[in-house]
């Protein structure tokens, strides 16, 4: 029995020593690291653009409110909102009965003029005749010839008059200015419009802008023809990018928000409509950043984070923050740094503590 608990003393002992020495006999030595091919590239600060970023709003450069000349009660008004339209198509007619009328008198006056002019004419030639032939005084000679030039006088302005009422006629019938599309309608048929009042809204879709309201810092950058990324809200939700050039800027700043309008015009065939949403990207200077292309970028567990490779040549997770996208890439607010070697193209099988057989690669 003595003899068995010695034995068991000493086992006590050599196993308490392996534990002490970080062995398991549980668990077998861990085999040689894997090793993976991947392009990497050592980061190094650069002169990134800073951009203000303003809110605006695609508008037809080409808006046409639509009103008639005449008033009257509206017919044929057959066109609805959202509607195309070509130039020169019937969008409504107003009734014409009141320029008929006006034309009827104003070819009544004429006629009153016409026959006052005649008999003026007449008297004037005879007492000219009676004149020479000294039967009339001088006085009434003058007066008859006086009357004349007053009848011809009426006469011109009673066929102007005419003209006038006639050229009216035709601003019964009211057509499309430019092809475009219906984007208000005030009245319906039978209402009655007044001269000026809008009863339709038409837009162009060939010329659209992008309206914006900058401070003062970002309106200082700015320059007419200068091109400006805008990123466009489209019909599914998601954005279009676009360049748009600056069309127009006010210089007078608005009393209250103290800032400047400023039109981008949009490149023709984009397929926007007035009423979207935009965001102007405006550069007012420059900052020393990092970044990194997309291929680089993770999405583990909801983390982002990208792989660099560390001191002993292994591949390392690294969270990181980015920021706004460029051409060449994503910047990254924090979780790297100026000499990190970032993995740009894993390739198979890349995770933590893999050994990573770099291929150096510049994305110049």
């Amino acid at each position: 029995m003595e003899k068995w608990m010695k034995y068991g003393a000493v086992a006590a002992v050599y196993l308490l020593v392996l534990t002490s020495c970080g062995q398991n006999p549980a668990q077998s030595p861990p085999g040689p690291t894997r090793t993976v091919s991947a392009w990497v590239e050592t980061l190094a600060t650069e002169q990134l653009p800073v951009y203000a970023v303003v809110p605006g709003t695609v508008v037809s450069a080409d808006r046409v409110e639509i009103s008639s000349r005449l008033g009257g009660y509206i017919y044929d008004l057959n066109v609805h909102e959202g509607q195309r339209v070509k130039r020169d198509q019937l969008l409504f007619a107003v009734d014409p009965t009141q320029v008929k009328e006006q034309i009827r008198q104003a070819g009544a006056e004429q006629a009153k003029a016409q026959a006052a002019l005649a008999e003026a004419e007449d008297n004037y030639r005879r007492f000219k005749n009676l004149f020479q032939e000294g039967s009339a005084t001088k006085a009434a000679y003058q007066q008859a010839e006086r009357n004349y030039k007053v009848a011809r006088g009426n006469l011109d302005a009673a066929e102007a008059a005419l003209k006038a009422a006639r050229s009216q006629l035709k601003y019964s019938e009211v057509r499309a200015p430019f092809d475009g599309l219906i984007v208000s309608k005030f009245v319906d048929n039978g209402q009655l419009s007044s001269p000026g009042t809008p009863v339709l809204v038409i837009e162009s879709p060939d010329h659209m802008q992008v309206q914006v309201q900058v401070d003062e810092q970002a309106f200082s950058h700015l320059s007419l023809g200068q091109s400006i990324q805008i990123a466009v809200e489209t019909e599914s939700m998601a954005t279009q990018d676009v360049t748009g050039l600056v069309e127009r800027m006010v210089a007078a700043a608005d009393p209250v928000t103290h800032t400047h309008l400023v039109k981008l015009g949009l490149p023709s065939g984009n397929g926007l409509w007035s009423g979207k949403f935009a965001l102007v990207r405006i550069p007012v200077g420059e900052h020393m950043g990092i970044v990194v292309p997309e291929s680089a970028i993770h999405y583990r567990a909801g983390i982002t984070g990208v792989f660099v490779v560390d001191a002993q040549d292994l591949a390392q997770f690294r969270m990181v923050t980015l920021g706004e996208a460029l051409p060449q890439g994503r910047t990254v607010l924090s979780g790297l740094f100026a000499g990190d070697r970032l993995i740009l193209s894993p390739g198979e099988g890349l995770a933590n503590g893999v050994k990573i057989q770099a291929q150096v690669e510049s994305r110049q």
